[in-house]
């Protein structure tokens, strides 16, 4: 194993530019601790992909920010050709009722509050860049009726092949959550790349309005998801950035057969297998005061969420639930960005706007996800992720043969141990001959570095993916 050298870098994120002279510094720090990552011979430039024509799959959501494609009724013009034509509608048959002019974004909401948590003047691309969304019926990939992912893609593509830039595909994570509380990551955009980000199906907006019988969410069902969403959005060539179960999600769609096309992997948070994750938030509990670490696992028990204890029992779970998050999720959980961290994540169904809470039966079917994948317990091995094991079968060491470059990202307050982040490296460079994957340690940051380290976060992953841009 290659002997780890920290080093540090406070250079300002590129995406934000326009900082307010008065703004109170960033304390935090990113320290590479593995060697770098080994060069590969570019090619001349990132050829632009295809462009997207209708497909029956996909249902029209709403589409730019600066409303350039609306004609003057706000509904869905010709268009240029900086919209991906894959969200826009196949047929009028599919097409939503026309919808209601946006309310003002709140300062705190755009990009999670990113701009504002740092004291930063938004930028004007933010306010300009393109974007669409819409619904991608994965019903026939999952083999769950009437399923339809919530999709995401903000940038424009032309800008973005000129550039000689690859799409960001970001994955959440839970199981349960939405994308809500990493949409600071959309800040990698910037003027000339797209970033793609979903919901995973049965959360947030890509809940179900009935939820599946018992057991039908498992790795398989959301690697299926992944990979029928990169077809239709035609993301044939991306980086993907991805957090927690996400980060699991991405190892299995890499390892697996529809995982090609990837330029590089972050992977934040990630274990080397549930039961490593599950041990570590064991010890991280004992470390807790014991009031509160006895009512997290009295509350977790039988996947209860507390409410298998008394009123007096749940208030104290959720003061320590409240204190688990503040220690090992988040310490900052940005503005907006915290309405995320609740299971269903912000909104339910298609027409949620992000902001919105989750309905019921958003909530009801996050919560099945939750139960399937975990059992819906935080602290106990179980569900269908009891199993799993990045490096089954020995396949982490094929993660450089699939990947040109791989950043293990660990913040240190994060509940998954150093030890453990370092255990899943040594598998992947166990027999690798050149260093391709990188370790890093995110200071004063918990499992969310994107949140706790936004600035220093952006900053090295917008220079990570530059460099791997040209590398497929």
């Amino acid at each position: 194993k290659s002997q780890l050298s920290p080093k540090t870098r406070q250079s300002p994120p590129r995406a934000a530019r326009g900082t307010s002279p008065d703004a109170s510094p960033v304390a935090m720090r990113l320290a590479v601790v593995d060697t770098p990552l080994a060069g590969h011979v570019p090619r001349r430039s990132a050829p632009a992909r295809r462009r997207a024509s209708p497909r029956g799959g996909c249902v029209p959501r709403a589409s730019s920010a600066d409303g350039s494609d609306l004609d003057r009724d706000g509904r869905a013009g010709s268009g240029s050709s900086s919209r991906r034509g894959v969200l826009r509608a196949a047929s009028s048959a599919l097409l939503l009722p026309a919808l209601a002019p946006a309310l003002p974004a709140r300062a705190d909401d755009l990009f999670c509050g990113y701009y504002v948590e740092n004291r930063s003047v938004t930028p004007q691309w933010a306010f300009k860049t393109p974007w669409s969304e819409g619904a991608v019926d994965v019903s026939s990939a999952t083999k769950l009726r009437d399923a339809k992912t919530f999709l995401r893609i903000l940038g424009k593509r032309e800008a973005a092949a000129e550039a000689g830039h690859l799409p960001v595909l970001c994955l959440h994570g839970g199981p349960g959550l939405g994308f809500k509380y990493m949409e600071s990551c959309e800040i990698l955009a910037s003027e000339t790349r797209e970033v793609a980000s979903y919901d995973q199906i049965g959360c947030a907006r890509s809940s179900l309005a009935q939820a599946p019988p018992k057991g039908v969410f498992a790795p398989e069902l959301f690697a299926a998801e992944l990979a029928r969403l990169r077809e239709v959005a035609e993301l044939d060539k991306v980086h993907v950035v991805a957090h927690g179960w996400g980060a699991m999600l991405a190892l299995d769609h890499v390892l697996g057969p529809l995982g090609s096309g990837i330029a590089s992997l972050t992977l934040v948070s990630c274990p080397p297998s549930y039961a490593r994750l599950i041990s570590d938030r064991r010890d991280a509990l004992a470390k807790m005061p014991r009031d509160l670490a006895e009512a997290l696992v009295d509350g977790d028990a039988g996947g209860a969420r507390g409410a298998n204890l008394s009123d007096a029992g749940r208030a104290l779970y959720a003061r320590a639930w409240q204190e688990w998050i503040v220690r090992h999720e988040s310490a900052r959980a940005a503005g907006a960005c915290y309405q995320g961290l609740t299971l269903g994540g912000a909104g339910a169904g298609v027409g949620a706007r992000r902001g919105d809470p989750p309905t019921a039966a958003g909530a009801a079917s996050a919560s099945a996800v939750a139960n399937d994948m975990t059992g819906g317990m935080f602290f106990s091995v179980a569900g269908a992720l009891a199993d799993w094991d990045a490096d089954a079968g020995g396949r982490l060491a094929q993660i450089s043969s699939k990947v040109p470059a791989t950043r293990v990202v660990r913040g240190e307050n994060d509940a998954l141990s150093l030890d453990a982040a370092k255990t899943l490296v040594a598998g992947m460079t166990r027999s690798d001959m050149k260093p391709r994957v990188a370790l890093v340690e995110a200071n004063e940051a918990g499992s969310c570095v994107f949140l706790d380290c936004g600035a220093e976060f952006l900053e090295e992953t917008n220079a990570f993916v530059a460099k791997y841009d040209e590398v497929l």
